[in-house]
C-alpha cells in the first residue's frame, strides 16, 4: 500500500499488515520532488503515479 504525505512532500509504502518498507521524494519542482502530493496509483506492472497539485503534474516511478 502508497500513501501520500502532504505535509512531508513524500510517498510512503507499507506492507498489508502495515509495516513499513520505504519512503521516497522531498519538498521541490524537480523529479522525484513534491508539493502537496495528493493522489496516488499503482497499474498492474507495480508502476507508481503520483498526482502533485502544486507543480500540476503526474510522476512515475517504476519500482525494480
Amino acid at each position: 500500500m502508497y500513501i501520500t504525505d502532504q505535509g512531508n512532500q513524500r510517498v510512503q509504502k507499507f506492507a498489508s499488515n502495515g509495516t513499513f518498507i520505504t519512503k521516497w521524494g522531498n519538498e521541490g519542482s524537480s523529479d522525484g520532488q513534491f508539493l502537496k502530493p495528493e493522489s496516488i496509483t499503482v497499474d498492474s506492472l507495480g508502476h507508481v503515479y503520483v498526482a502533485d497539485t502544486i507543480n500540476n503534474n503526474v510522476q512515475l516511478f517504476i519500482s525494480n
